[in-house]
């Protein structure tokens, strides 16, 4: 893990150590700063021996890194570097991930082709881990559902003249009731993209499907057994 050179570079292996610090948190109790690295990607600088971690984050998570958060996540980034590193990690700093302005007009990433950063599991594509970790529950439920599910619009046409597609992170049907669960704040359904999401919900809506909900993705991937109770209850009543 030693740096050859002071300036900033990648975190060697840096998915590693984020994903360790934050099971470090979540095993310690320190659920909230453990959530807050869902998504996150890093780098380091090194200067006159000591450290800086710059963390990059979805932009809606970063009001919620207050000051015992950071430190907690500080410190357990330390515990996981190795003793041999040569320099002391000082610093944290916080950054938002860059985002591209959405574009209604094309697909977001589904199971109908292979986006960059699509990860495979069981057989399916999805968009984060956290939506593994909604899939892994959902799947121990007597439902019928869909992951990422490319759906078209009928009757309807982009301004270029194609099939309006929509890609719901998961829809689910529980006894005949159709509801759609989306999963907000990691590469898509954030506060930026919030006035277009209202407006698919209401494309859906118009299709009959009048059960759609947003949950956090700091939710979903701590607590999804809580997110499909809370869920399957609503839809269930709709």
């Amino acid at each position: 893990m030693n740096l050859p050179y002071p300036g900033i570079t990648p975190v060697p292996d840096h998915r590693t150590l984020l994903h360790t610090a934050r099971s470090l948190l979540q095993t310690e109790g320190h659920a909230a700063a453990a959530g807050l690295l869902v998504g996150a990607s890093g780098t380091l600088s090194v200067s006159k021996g000591n450290g800086t971690l710059h963390l990059r984050v979805p932009l809606e998570s970063i009001a919620a890194f207050g000051p015992a958060e950071r430190r907690q996540i500080l410190e357990a980034a330390r515990r996981v570097l190795p003793p041999t590193v040569r320099w002391y990690l000082a610093a944290i700093t916080i950054d938002p991930i860059p985002e591209a302005p959405p574009d209604e007009d094309e697909p977001l990433p589904g199971p109908t082709w292979k986006p960059e950063r699509a990860i495979g599991h069981d057989g399916l594509w999805f968009r984060s881990r956290t939506e593994i970790r909604v899939y892994e529950a959902l799947k121990k439920r007597a439902v019928f559902f869909f992951v990422n599910a490319t759906g078209v619009l009928g009757g309807q046409k982009t301004a270029t003249g194609r099939a309006a597609l929509r890609e719901p992170d998961f829809l689910v049907c529980l006894d005949g009731k159709w509801g759609i669960l989306e999963v907000m704040g990691e590469h898509v359904h954030t506060n930026q993209t919030a006035p277009k999401d209202h407006n698919r919900a209401r494309l859906f809506k118009q299709y009959g499907i009048q059960m759609i909900e947003f949950y956090s993705a700091e939710r979903c991937y701590n607590r999804p057994e809580a997110v499909l109770e809370e869920f399957l209850g609503l839809l269930a009543k709709s």
